[in-house]
């Protein structure tokens, strides 16, 4: 079926009523086009212009949110029971958020998501400016917020499918990851030089006010897309489940799951031991630290702009591959090395590895997968983070005990890879990337 876009492009594509699922046809070289060719299509490229401010805010609110806590406080753990208020409700509502992103037009629910993230930060605004902010206020405050978040984000995942074609997922999520690491270069700065001039209250404005831009492009540019029917007799219950027996019954979403699982619990859980690298391995101070902080972004931001302009979609199964080895020689070399250049580069090539993995898992849910589920599949790869990375930073912390730190966090890198490299190579996963599939080979493979 074919059917003009909304957004003015003529091209044949895909749509809600017939989803693709599957290998994708051979059909030519990979794009390698610059500007990326999914900022061709103008709802999609309003949509990650929009994007910019805030996740600029985003970046300089996590900076003022800790100061501020820690301002009042002077507790540690009290900056700690903020960031786990804000946190903890992914753990139990990216699923529910997913599943309201398959029953919903995703549309309308980051209207009233990113309305709340806005007014969220406003209210601390307004607490930190009058002088009225308090650690439980801050609390509730960040509960909401972080509620909101779990079902802003797995929608706001599923919608990139809504807003181009599917042979150019893989190159508008690389932007939108693009946007993210490049923001997080630039927004702890520009936070610290406004808490110093302003305070912490002005860095929350800014964010409340950054919400205007993308609310206007959804109002104003975005279609709405009505959700996939349901199937008769659906109940919530069910429908909400129903994302976790695809996972038991699906070798590549199983696939999908099991390296998310190793790559928050075994990978990114090593980042609060930055500090404990700086200071011990590689002797500085915070002027180091904060180089290791920074030259991470710097990594995702070079990884984005590659996999943009020279990935395809066809190149998905790759990216998780070659994104999984890298990723362990890299955590492998910080782990051990006791030279800041060499740890340097490594870094950069924990940024790069991590952002090809998470193009290809994120970009697999969406085209690979059951369409009507994809919310609730993005909706267990966010809750898979949320709750497997501070998991993995105490197991380090108790296998420090037993191996030490840095050895851990080695072991750790090299169950990474395996995980990853052994998953792409199976043979139910492999199937799905095979051009000359059959929907009867698929079904087979699905049966494993």
């Amino acid at each position: 079926m074919e059917e003009r876009r909304p957004d003015g492009d003529q091209q044949p594509f895909v749509t809600v009523a017939t989803p693709a699922v599957g290998p994708l046809p051979v059909a030519g070289p990979p794009l390698r086009r610059w500007p990326p060719p999914s900022l061709a299509v103008p709802a999609f490229r309003w949509y990650w212009i929009a994007q910019w401010p805030t996740l600029l805010g985003t970046w300089m609110q996590v900076v003022a949110l800790g100061f501020l806590v820690f301002d009042l406080t002077h507790s540690t753990a009290a900056v700690a029971a903020v960031a786990a208020a804000d946190g903890v409700p992914a753990v139990f509502l990216s699923l529910a958020g997913g599943l309201l992103a398959d029953r919903l037009p995703r549309r309308r629910i980051l209207l009233v998501t990113q309305s709340v993230l806005g007014i969220s930060s406003g209210v601390l605004a307004v607490l930190a400016l009058t002088g009225h902010a308090g650690f439980w206020s801050i609390v509730a405050v960040a509960v909401v917020y972080g509620s909101a978040d779990s079902v802003d984000l797995p929608t706001r995942q599923a919608m990139v499918a809504d807003l181009v074609k599917r042979d150019l997922i893989v190159n508008a999520v690389a932007l939108s990851s693009t946007a993210m690491s490049a923001t997080r270069i630039i927004g702890p700065s520009l936070a610290g030089l406004l808490i110093a001039t302003a305070g912490p209250g002005a860095c929350f404005a800014v964010l409340s006010l950054a919400y205007i831009a993308p609310l206007a492009v959804l109002l104003t540019v975005i279609p709405d897309v009505p959700p996939l029917p349901r199937a008769a007799g659906a109940t919530a219950v069910g429908e909400l489940f129903e994302g976790v027996r695809t996972v038991r019954r699906d070798p590549l979403v199983r696939g999908i799951v099991i390296v998310c699982a190793a790559l928050a619990f075994f990978g990114v859980s090593y980042m609060p031991y930055l500090p404990v690298l700086a200071r011990t391995q590689l002797h500085g101070g915070a002027a180091v630290l904060g180089l290791l902080y920074s030259i991470g972004g710097i990594g995702g931001v070079v990884g984005g702009i590659v996999i943009a302009t020279v990935g395809d979609t066809s190149r998905r199964r790759q990216l998780l591959t070659v994104g999984g080895a890298v990723y362990a020689v890299s955590l492998f070399i910080v782990a051990h090395s006791a030279a800041l250049p060499i740890t340097m580069v490594a870094l950069v090539g924990i940024s790069f590895s991590f952002l090809a993995m998470n193009t290809s898992m994120t970009t697999l849910l969406q085209t690979d997968a059951d369409p009507a589920l994809r919310g609730r599949l993005l909706g267990i790869y966010a809750m898979l983070f949320a709750g497997l990375q501070p998991l993995g930073t105490v197991m380090y912390a108790g296998a420090g005990h037993v191996f030490g730190l840095f050895n851990a966090i080695g072991i750790g890198a090299i169950v990474v890879g395996v995980v990853a490299v052994a998953v792409a190579a199976t043979p139910g996963f492999r199937a799905r990337f095979l051009p000359a599939a059959t929907p009867q080979s698929r079904a087979t493979s699905g049966a494993d």
